[in-house]
């Protein structure tokens, strides 16, 4: 495709989501640009971090709107930024500076109160959305609520947030407390239970790894200041092993289960099925084939991700894949690491999936006598 984008990078094929941090005319038509010349279907907006990337509820219900009439989703970072900015002054003001400082300014009900309010928002619009990297049981509530009452509402959770909990803040070791620092925190553990629960449920429906690394010199740029604390842990290595151990190994999970959280549910949300996320005549030969008894300790001494910490660090898993093809080419095979840089390609989303689909035949089928609706 012409003027398509392209990562010289990529191993394996890619698409984006693209952020909208401010409202404009021109943002709007900018939206309408990526999603019918570009292949882009899903755009991102962060409650959080004010004086950045955050965006007030006014930005949400023009862009949602927008969205809505484009046939794409809005993917929701859900945490009330004013809240944490507040949190973190009144923190630091108490001498609190350590990455201990980072989980208190952001309590479960800043994720809870945000995640009610952009529900309310898209409900009000009637428009679909999917929160990202949901961490808690207020946000799981919210979500469940919603979906009940007919809502479309997705939410997606992070291996991360299934197994570790808060406690990693309080380590007397700065440095390996800080590696841990990433948004939304690690949580109380009967939080871990309600994601849980919320996977089983399909309340919950896709998983993800938020993967975003930083080294050790980095995370010291907020040693007298948990705020400056670059946020992002690694993640994307390790999440089907961990995820198929605690998930399948444990009896939370079916193996069928597993495969739609980790792949359908995402390729269906956001329109790359049947191309991704099934094995069929026609669909990419992208394929993992699994050793559900292989066993292996997870190390930062042998992981492959570019980091000099590992958030698993010790951790025996059992589940691993054996042998993974892209694009029909071995890429990975027994520990072989066979992946070609710039392989991956720029794939295209298509706007109105099966549920945007099913969102405007309700709208037109609602609109008043002698009204038109495209």
């Amino acid at each position: 495709m012409p003027g398509a984008p392209n990562a010289e990078k990529a191993a394996a094929d890619y698409g984006f989501h693209v952020a909208v941090t401010w409202w404009s005319e021109q943002v709007a038509h900018e939206m309408g640009v990526l999603s019918r010349e570009h292949g882009v279907n899903s755009f991102k907006h962060f409650m959080a971090y004010k004086g950045a990337l955050m965006v007030d509820d006014g930005v949400l219900l023009h862009s949602i709107g927008r969205a809505l009439e484009l046939g794409a989703i809005c993917n929701i970072h859900a945490e009330n930024g004013d809240a944490v900015a507040h949190l973190q002054q009144k923190l630091l003001a108490a001498g609190i500076t350590g990455p201990e400082g980072h989980a208190l300014s952001r309590p479960p009900i800043v994720e809870g109160e945000a995640a009610n309010r952009v529900i309310a928002i898209a409900g009000v619009l009637g428009a679909p959305i999917y929160i990202v990297h949901v961490s808690t049981a207020e946000a799981t509530e919210a979500i469940a609520r919603a979906r009940a009452a007919g809502q479309r509402v997705y939410g997606e959770v992070l291996a991360q947030h299934l197994l570790i909990d808060e406690d990693v803040y309080r380590d007397k070791d700065w440095a390996t407390a800080a590696a841990y620092v990433m948004s939304p925190p690690f949580r109380a553990r009967h939080h871990q239970a309600a994601l849980w629960a919320g996977l089983v449920s399909g309340q919950l429906q896709t998983t993800a790894s938020d993967h975003c690394c930083f080294c050790a010199p980095q995370k010291a740029a907020g040693r007298n200041d948990f705020t400056r604390i670059p946020n992002g842990t690694g993640g994307i290595e390790d999440r089907m092993s961990v995820l198929w151990h605690h998930g399948v190994g444990a009896g939370r999970l079916t193996p069928n289960e597993f495969v739609r959280i980790t792949s359908t549910n995402t390729a269906q949300i956001f329109n790359l099925y049947p191309r991704k996320g099934a094995v069929q005549r026609g669909a990419d030969a992208d394929l993992v084939v699994w050793d559900p008894q292989a066993s292996r300790t997870i190390s930062v001494k042998t992981h492959h991700q570019n980091t000099d910490f590992n958030i698993y660090e010790g951790m025996r898993v059992t589940g691993l894949a054996r042998h993974t093809i892209s694009q029909g080419k071995l890429v990975w095979t027994d520990g072989d690491l066979r992946t070609v840089r710039g392989a991956g390609r720029y794939i295209e989303r298509p706007c109105f999936s099966a549920p945007l689909q099913a969102i405007a035949a309700r709208n037109r089928l609602d609109a008043p006598i002698g009204v038109k609706r495209d």
